[in-house]
């Protein structure tokens, strides 16, 4: 008996860890999250804009971000309409206005008195990189070549009317996973014309991110699938976030059991063969 504890089969284990991560998916149990004072502070920040300010948003983040990302994107979309913020949203990744367009999918059912063009604005991808948000800091249109991610004329839409260019804005909130991202922004936009820059990253690019928070460059974060849960559940509507992390908590739990097992059954065939 003990020396099948200590030699488990590791298809058991890869079973066993497939249910836990499905079903806490599936059906999560909301295990209590306790919001960061990081994440507290994004959330204190949204709150204190008047009513009618105007917030940037970079998607500059591909599908693999998704996961850890969206959550953040809707929950500020949550947050915002609600205080009747309006949203520009563009970004130097690729799927930048395919992100934004996921991002605010959930507009119609929840918001249904918020007009495109009206309230938001889905520039999208426009090649350049680092040089689109300096040619965005003189002209939003000749920036994006006149036209939105659908294709529309931004001179059309009411919203662009009073975002001639990234000065424009209140405040921006991007959502990166890698370059270009954060340094870009705070290089050309956030440090020279002293806007507030909130980020939301994936959790390995956390300790990189810290420096840039602690000095002040990067008023505060979205901290990973972590942050996006807490976030969640500051805005009052918890979402894949939450559930993620059920299953990464079950998950890890799991782990541990079987770790214990294992040196728990090496010890005891290793008693049992002395005697």
């Amino acid at each position: 008996m003990w020396e099948r504890l200590a030699n488990i089969d590791r298809r058991v284990i890869y079973v066993l860890m497939i249910l836990i991560i499905a079903l806490s998916l599936i059906k999560p149990v909301g295990l209590a999250i306790i919001p960061s004072p990081e994440t507290q502070k994004v959330y204190d920040f949204i709150e204190s804009l008047a009513p009618g300010s105007i917030v940037y948003l970079g998607f500059d983040f591909s599908a693999g971000g998704i996961p850890e990302l969206m959550p953040a994107a809707q929950s500020l979309v949550r947050q915002g309409f609600r205080k009747d913020l309006r949203f520009v949203c563009a970004g130097m990744w690729v799927m930048a206005g395919d992100m934004a367009d996921t991002a605010f999918s959930i507009v119609p059912e929840e918001f249904p008195d918020k007009q495109y063009g009206v309230d938001w604005v889905n520039i999208g991808y426009k090649p350049g990189g680092e040089v689109l948000l300096q040619k965005m800091l003189s002209s939003i249109y000749e920036a994006a070549v006149g036209v939105d991610h659908y294709g529309n004329d931004l001179n059309t839409l009411p919203l662009m009317k009073e975002v001639q260019t990234l000065k424009d804005v209140d405040a921006l909130f991007i959502f990166v996973t890698g370059t270009p991202g954060e340094r870009q922004y705070i290089a050309h936009v956030t440090s020279p014309h002293n806007k507030p820059l909130i980020v939301s990253c994936i959790s390995v690019s956390v300790p990189e991110l810290m420096p840039l928070v602690q000095s002040g460059q990067v008023h505060a974060a979205v901290r990973g699938m972590k942050g996006a849960a807490e976030y969640e559940l500051l805005v009052g509507h918890p979402g894949s976030a939450t559930a993620g992390m059920d299953a990464q908590s079950f998950s890890h739990a799991l782990i541990i059991v079987f770790i214990i097992l294992g040196n728990v059954g090496y010890l005891l065939t290793q008693k049992k063969e002395k005697k």
